[in-house]
């Protein structure tokens, strides 16, 4: 028997959310998003819409949303509902860091 990620973690989010991303030169575009949506996708629709358009070069991002004045990094296994997104919320495509051994 096969179950989705879904029903694995047992979260289920109804509903979109008409959000803005940003790109670290201060390019944006609102998307569309369902709250259900893993931010991984999210993260690769956006750049790939983003590089599509010339806008951003290639590389490693991840997303971001400021909660209280901060960036939040926003985990790429998380749905977009786990960070409480509403329509006008704006992400941030920050680079992602390199995994470096501390030897």
């Amino acid at each position: 028997m096969s179950s989705t990620n879904t029903e694995e973690d047992g979260k289920h989010y109804h509903g979109d959310a008409e959000v803005t991303v940003r790109t670290p030169a201060g390019a944006s575009h609102t998307f569309p998003f369902t709250l259900n949506e893993l931010v991984a996708r999210a993260d690769a629709q956006a750049i790939g819409y983003f590089v599509e358009h010339g806008e951003l070069a290639t590389g490693d991002y991840g997303l971001a949303v400021l909660r209280d004045g901060k960036p939040v990094e926003m985990a790429d296994t998380a749905r977009l509902g786990d960070y409480h997104l509403v329509d006008g919320d704006v992400l941030h495509l920050v680079v992602e860091e390199p995994q470096v051994d501390g030897g």
